[in-house]
Order: structure tokens, then sequence, then C-alpha cells
């Protein structure tokens, strides 16, 4: 059924609203900004980035992911600023949230679950945000207002990662819906 090795993260999906306003943000930007710019299809916040994972772990992966959601609301969440990481010249162009203190709860709570089960991933501190471009150039400094939008966060899902395509393909392997 799948390959010896996936690509696997575990992402909380967003709600329609959220993805519009994403995608009207991201619109804006596209008059100001050069770089490569992710398609609403692949809208979704990252908890853990698991990297390579053996298909044969993918079970204990998916039971990491139930534990570590076990009696976590749905999150009621609010589009915040934009944000970057890197370099102006090469950044990764994000919005955030306004108050993102469930959503850091719960990546704790599945990284918790995921390091007591045993596997690796990418430990950096853990920001709530939405990638909208990669590669970005914001050496001008000229950005414009980020769309506004709340919703509730409901499903939490373990994602295989494709990249050997022009873009990126998200497979859903496995979904959680908060209580």
């Amino acid at each position: 059924m799948y390959n010896s090795v996936m690509r696997l993260f575990i992402a909380a999906e967003l709600p329609q609203g959220m993805i519009e306003a994403l995608s009207e943000t991201s619109a804006r930007l596209r008059e100001s900004v050069h770089g490569r710019y992710v398609g609403s299809d692949l809208f979704h916040v990252t908890l853990a980035f698991l990297g390579n994972v053996e298909a044969a772990r993918v079970d204990a992966t998916c039971a990491a992911l139930e534990r570590g959601c076990a009696g976590h609301q749905t999150i009621d969440a609010q589009l915040g600023e934009l944000g970057s990481f890197g370099k102006k010249s090469c950044a990764t162009l994000w919005q955030g949230f306004r108050n993102d203190d469930a959503l850091h709860a719960l990546a704790e709570a599945v990284r918790d679950e995921l390091d007591f089960a045993g596997f690796e991933f990418d430990r950096k501190s853990f920001r709530a945000h939405i990638t909208l471009m990669r590669k970005a150039d914001l050496t001008s400094g000229l950005l414009p207002p980020a769309a506004r939008a709340a919703g509730l966060i409901r499903t939490i899902t373990l994602f295989k990662s494709d990249l050997s395509g022009a873009r990126p393909r998200y497979e859903a392997l496995h979904r959680v819906e908060l209580d």
C-alpha cells in the first residue's frame, strides 16, 4: 500500500472562511511581493514535522496522534499579522494567529506523544502560522494588510507529503476530530 519510507507531518486543517481570507491576503501580496506562492489547497498549520518515517510505523504515528488530541476541544482561532522567517531577500512569508495558546497546547501534547512513542521530529519551537509564500523578496518592506477571519479548527491530520512533482502534494493518511 505504501512505499517503505514516507515524508510525514501532522497539521491542523483550516475552516473554509480562513482559507478564503488567506487566499485574499495572498492575492493582495501578488501585487507587491515576488516569490513562490503556496496554493490555497495546501494551507494548514503544521503541529509536528516528522520527515521520513518507515511505512511500518504509520499505525504507531496514528496512535500517537490520537493520544495527543484526546481531550482537546475544537480551537476557536483568529488570523493575525503577517510575519516571515529567513533573510528579507529570500524569506518564508506567513500569517499567524491572534491568540494561539490552544494551538500551542495541542502541538505540545501531540509532540509529547510522538516523543513518548520514540519518533524523531523537527524540535524547533512551535510557532502557529500558515505559510503563504516561499522565497519571498521582502526587501521593499511593503506588505498589504492581512485579511482577517475567525473559525473553528476541528480536524488534525497526519499527512504524507510528496515533493516529486512541480508542486507539493499532500495525502491525508489519518484524521482526528477534536471534541
